[in-house]
């Protein structure tokens, strides 16, 4: 299905259809995708047009389905950088807001926004 969309949405967008990395792919596999296959196909659209032709990696997309397979834990030889990061990513993608997000995180909202432009979230 994964596949199937992707090269209907690079058709569609004029992109060229360049598949996906092996760790896109499984994150794909790997993610509960809550809102079923409309969920996952959003997902891939917007991948296709990020990816402007190259393979659609991690980076393309959706912070919830890109961190399923980058989660470093404590203690796994995993920089603090990487577990921080890992840990924000996760919050953002199961907190309704922002707010919630800094909450659950135990820091200051102005914190979270500087972390987030820090790391690129």
């Amino acid at each position: 299905m994964a596949e199937q969309s992707r090269s209907e949405f690079a058709r569609r967008c004029h992109r060229p259809d360049a598949g996906f990395t092996e760790a896109a792919l499984t994150a794909l596999v790997a993610h509960a995708w809550p809102g079923n296959v409309r969920e996952l196909r959003n997902a891939i659209e917007r991948a296709v047009i990020l990816a402007a032709g190259e393979p659609i990696d991690l980076v393309h997309l959706p912070v919830g389905a890109a961190t399923v397979t980058t989660r470093p834990a404590a203690g796994n030889n995993a920089s603090l950088r990487e577990v921080e990061v890992s840990q924000i990513r996760r919050v953002l993608a199961t907190a309704a807001s922002l707010e919630e997000a800094a909450r659950i995180l135990d820091i200051d909202p102005a914190t979270l926004w500087r972390k987030r432009k820090k790391y690129g979230l």
